[in-house]
């Protein structure tokens, strides 16, 4: 049986009011009773029960989130600098996965709601039109993180994606390369930003993009596989491509692969950089990668989230956006 706030009561002489008021630190007890209190709780080690204690005062001291997938680099990141802002606020971050099924998004929000969260915290599918239903009419404060689907009102903290690929061309321009292709990942209006900043990059120094280096990766294969196939194919082709972004660290990892059984060296012959800074696969490969900030994303959105279970209203709290960083590894040159 587990050990109640009656039972110390019982044990000590002492009311249940005179124990909850130990527990919650108030004032209005002697010294010698919290002593004694306390002594005992130690003793019978008990744990208040969170699960009551919220349906009394409203307050569950949790916060829900739902992400698309466990794997990758990116959510585990986020959802640690996230619980480390929580847990100074002494809140517990609870973590629902979708699966990367938009009725698995509803489904995991439903049950946030229903454990009486006190904010929640929604990563926005890279494909996602729309947000589940019960977000909209939630009676609590929500935060998305990511990309804000159109017409969707909520706060929000994300990422400049035009930047990501507008930072991993004019990086590997400044390192020499000219003839730069593009493994991009499906197309997903994240996806589609990138290309777009990668593509005026190109522009804005009179750089050429030949289309057929535009090469979007096989949904079918895993990306690994498919950057392989793809670079295989490109580097029997003239010209040959001097540089290679990727939509993935995955895919330029692939890329590495391929272009060395090929008898191709990297940097000299080909530059590559992916997207993720994933230290697993950036650290054996040596490859220069985007990080897309996943922890001052989540730092972000927790201070967000936090703000809003004080004040729902706050007319200050605003939307934003964060600029990706270039993490510089020996699968690029030197910038001249």
């Amino acid at each position: 049986m587990p050990i109640r706030l009656r039972d110390i009561a019982q044990d000590l002489n002492l009311s249940t009011m005179t124990i909850s008021k130990v527990l919650r630190g108030q004032t209005d007890v002697s010294a010698e009773t919290k002593a004694r209190v306390m002594k005992r709780v130690r003793e019978l080690n008990y744990r208040p029960n969170i699960a009551a204690r919220g349906l009394r005062t409203g307050q569950t001291s949790s916060i829900g989130i739902v992400v698309p997938r466990l794997g990758g680099a990116f959510i585990p990141v986020l959802v640690e600098a996230l619980t480390e802002v929580f847990r100074r606020d002494g809140y517990s971050l609870i973590v629902g996965c979708a699966d990367g099924d938009a009725e698995n998004e509803e489904r995991e929000s439903e049950l946030h709601l229903s454990r009486q969260v006190e904010a929640l915290l929604f990563c926005v599918r890279e494909d996602a039109a729309d947000i589940p239903q019960p977000l909209k009419n939630s009676s609590v404060p929500v935060v998305l993180i990511g990309h804000r689907p159109a017409r969707i009102n909520l706060l929000s903290v994300g990422l400049r994606e035009e930047e990501v690929g507008s930072l991993a061309a004019t990086h590997l321009l400044a390192c020499r390369s000219r003839r730069i292709a593009y493994m991009r990942g499906r197309r997903t209006a994240v996806a589609d930003q990138r290309v777009t900043g990668f593509r005026e990059a190109l522009r804005d120094r009179n750089i050429p993009l030949r289309e057929e280096w535009l090469v979007e990766l096989d949904s079918e294969e895993s990306e690994f596989a498919a950057a392989y196939i793809g670079v295989r194919k490109m580097m029997q082709s003239a010209p040959r491509p001097d540089g290679i972004v990727c939509s993935s660290d995955l895919a330029a990892a692939g890329c590495c692969s391929a272009l060395q059984k090929a008898g191709f060296t990297v940097p000299e012959q080909v530059q590559i950089i992916g997207a993720g800074n994933s230290p697993e696969i950036c650290e054996p490969f040596g490859l220069t990668s985007i990080d897309l900030s996943a922890a001052e994303l989540g730092r972000r959105a927790a201070r967000m989230t936090l703000r809003l279970i004080r004040e729902a209203d706050d007319a200050s709290l605003r939307s934003m956006t964060l600029s990706p960083s270039l993490v510089v590894r020996t699968s690029t040159r030197a910038p001249s």
